[in-house]
């Protein structure tokens, strides 16, 4: 049997970008404050390579981006096949198979403890990623990592973190989200919160880090299990917070009780507009910064599809709303697709082995009910339909759908404030929309007749045809 091959770090996985041709320097001096966001995003509508930027003017730090910018990078970092099942079959079982993490006493991020912190010099070469981003974000591709107080649940996900001072960051804490609840567990007893932001991370971890993992799961172990090994944590520095030992960088702090921001954002966001600023928000003082020694800063442009944040969150999405219906003993699920023109979020289609009458209307308001996510769109289609194919998903709504017997409108959900769809006044609340796209088998019945066959090839004619494709002499 052929061992897995595993990444232990952001270095490493760079080696294997490298080796497969999927990385790219860029030694031409780059301005990180306009320059560098439009090279990202021209690269991503491109699809192109996985970047490091060498020469960024006023830094010697090198920023990394894109590295999970295409399936083929996502699979690559999983050591599997090319393709969404193969990376499908590998998140189902790190989602049934979790690895605790281990905690280490030697750790590369702690190789360097600056003297002095200042956010806007080095090893920070922060951008600002879009031209009307309020300040520059350190905080795109990191980890946050926070602990309930009195519990062992640490959780890591990702908040953004504007800059606004030499040792002060913002941190976007949205009220559903798992820092929150921390938050207001810190702010009920009286005390700061203890914070750790992690930058530089090996694949697995920003995987599981915007996936939307169920609250009080831990991301630490899903990582383990999408790697088939367990993460090296290592205790932090000013608290007893565990952070990944082999990171970049490790800046730690607390959120203040008292202080706060008058104005934090707005920021470009990953439904491709620019979000809302935020008045009186959370404020973190940096306390505490450790590096490795030359180390790589990491971000990602956010913003519309196609890019890196809707891959990575994409197809980790899915796999969580899949969990959570195989959880809720939901029979018939055959495969799910949060879609990444959905904003990898507002948009899931899943695909269905229809068994009874109802079936569908109870995915729906399970998907909707999903309480880490802000889907508003549910699109259920038979199983000859595959969910990440827009094409067959278009074609089965086209040809399956009545507007007044398939779609049902609920006006009382709730979303990402984010979703500009919704005027600023009522941000958060939104209209959901369920589409019923399968056959309407039973309404064929109740007629005498049979939904019409497909107009298409046997299965066995077409694996005729593909034994013979060579002799064709067709490309492709």
């Amino acid at each position: 049997m052929t061992q897995r091959r595993m990444f232990e770090d952001l270095r490493s996985f760079m080696d294997a970008l490298h080796e497969a041709g999927e990385l790219q320097d860029v030694r031409a001096s780059v301005d990180k404050d306009w320059e560098l966001g439009a090279i990202c995003r021209e690269t991503q509508d491109r699809v192109g390579p996985a970047l490091v930027f060498r020469n960024i003017s006023g830094h010697r730090t090198p920023l990394v981006t894109n590295v999970l910018g295409t399936v083929a990078r996502y699979a690559l970092a999983l050591d599997v096949p090319p393709n969404i099942r193969d990376i499908q079959a590998h998140w189902k079982s790190a989602l049934l198979n979790p690895v605790k993490p281990v905690v280490v006493s030697d750790a590369p991020c702690k190789q360097v403890k600056l003297e002095e912190i200042d956010l806007a010099r080095d090893p920070f070469p922060v951008p600002l990623w879009h031209p009307l981003d309020h300040r520059p974000a350190l905080g795109t591709f990191h980890a946050v990592i926070t602990r309930e107080p009195g519990s062992d649940w640490l959780n890591v996900g990702m908040y953004r973190n504007l800059v606004y001072g030499k040792d002060v960051l913002g941190c976007s804490i949205q009220a559903t989200r798992h820092i929150a609840r921390h938050w207001r567990a810190w702010k009920a007893l009286g005390k700061p919160m203890p914070i750790a932001i992690a930058v530089g991370l090996d694949p697995y971890l920003i995987l599981t880090g915007v996936s939307s993992i169920p609250a009080e799961h831990s991301e630490y172990e899903v990582a383990g299990g999408l790697k088939g090994a367990p993460i090296q944590l290592v205790q932090a520095e000013t608290s007893d917070l565990l952070v990944p030992a082999n990171a970049e960088m490790i800046l730690e702090g607390e959120i203040s009780l008292d202080e706060t921001i008058p104005q934090e954002g707005p920021f470009g966001e990953f439904a491709g507009y620019q979000g809302l600023e935020k008045y009186n928000a959370p404020l973190m003082h940096v306390r505490t910064v450790t590096h490795r020694r030359d180390p790589y800063f990491q971000g990602t442009l956010e913003g519309r599809a196609p890019n890196e944040s809707t891959i990575v969150r994409g197809i980790g999405r899915s796999m969580i709303v899949y969990d959570h219906l195989r959880r809720c003993g939901m029979p018939g699920i055959v495969d799910v697709c949060v879609t990444p023109g959905g904003c990898a979020q507002f948009h899931c289609v899943v695909s269905i082995e229809k068994i009874y009458e109802g079936q569908v209307r109870e995915i729906m308001g399970l998907v909707w009910g999903q309480p880490d996510m802000y889907v508003k769109h549910v699109v259920v289609v038979d199983q000859d339909i595959d969910p990440w194919d827009p094409a067959k998903v278009e074609w089965a709504i086209a040809t399956r759908v009545q507007a007044s017997r398939d779609v049902e409108i609920l006006r009382s959900g709730s979303t990402a404030k984010l979703d500009a769809s919704q005027v600023p006044s009522l941000r958060g609340i939104t209209d959901l929309m369920g589409i019923d796209a399968t056959k309407p088998i039973l309404q064929y019945q109740q007629e005498g007749r049979e939904f019409p066959p497909l107009a298409d090839p046997t299965s066995e004619d077409l694996e005729r045809v593909r034994q013979r494709w060579a002799e064709y002499g067709i490309r492709g």
